[in-house]
């Protein structure tokens, strides 16, 4: 399985010289599955760069495009209105998520939030609302519920005797939904983790669904995970202050990485 991070922020995009290194896109990650399988979480601003890639490889002509959304805040879903794939005719989409899923596309491309219409998206676009477990090729996707404000969806996937556990927009508060986050994360040969607050930032933002670097290494730690990645970073923290959350976070958790725009982590 190859996995590659085209958007790794949360809230906003954010371009700076001092945001280089991390990225600057909102969340969006590829998963690549033997037998051309293509599976996407989120289609934030990294979304754009992985239609452009994807015109360019051609490797639509012989797939379908798996799209899973955590949720429907802005900074997942805004790519969307500007993902090539999705004017081209030939594109097969399926689009998964909670309730409401089929009404992402088409409330972005009205008036007077676009110019384009919704009968200029050629691509083939079937949309799922998901209450159970997806079967795509060798992997099997399950969604759990997270911790956020309007509900969002986690993910574990299960293939070729890996799991990874795509943990997004999630804040533990010794509440119900942080052993259900437990249980999902539980042997975990990668868990992919919001880390968008501070410590300081934390205690000013309760309620707001995020996770500190250390809510990320306490869940790895109890639920034996072999790797974290930090994901999901502040648009305000510079290159700076996520290298320094990295280097805290290993000394607790060695396997642990920030993710990065670009990012690419085979398994």
């Amino acid at each position: 399985m190859k996995l590659t991070f085209w958007g790794t922020r949360g809230s906003v995009p954010c371009f700076s010289a001092e945001k280089v290194r991390f990225g600057t896109n909102t969340s969006c990650m590829e998963m690549r599955l033997p037998g051309k399988q293509r599976i996407v979480f989120d289609a934030g601003t990294g979304v754009i760069l992985l239609g452009d890639y994807l015109q360019r490889s051609g490797s639509l002509d012989h797939e379908v495009l798996h799209l899973f959304f955590s949720h429907f805040h802005w900074d997942h879903i805004n790519g969307l209105p500007f993902f090539k794939p999705a004017y081209r005719k030939g594109t097969c989409m399926e689009i998964y998520g909670r309730s409401g899923v089929d009404s992402v596309f088409t409330a972005q491309l009205t008036a007077p939030f676009s110019p384009i219409p919704l009968e200029a998206l050629t691509a083939q676009i079937h949309f799922n609302t998901l209450k159970a477990a997806v079967k795509i090729g060798s992997a099997t996707i399950q969604p759990y519920e997270q911790n956020h404000p309007q509900g969002c969806f986690g993910y574990v996937v299960r293939a070729h005797g890996k799991k990874i556990v795509y943990a997004t927009d999630t804040e533990p508060d010794n509440g119900p939904l942080d052993e259900v986050l437990l249980e999902n994360a539980q042997g975990a040969d990668l868990l992919i983790m919001d880390s968008n607050n501070s410590l300081d930032e934390a205690r000013e933002r309760r309620g707001w669904g995020h996770s500190t670097w250390r809510d990320c290494v306490r869940t790895a730690k109890e639920a034996g995970v072999e790797r974290l990645v930090l994901f999901h970073h502040d648009a305000h923290h510079n290159d700076e202050s996520i290298s320094r959350k990295e280097n805290i976070a290993q000394r607790e958790f060695p396997e642990t990485v920030c993710a990065y725009d670009g990012l690419k982590i085979t398994l």
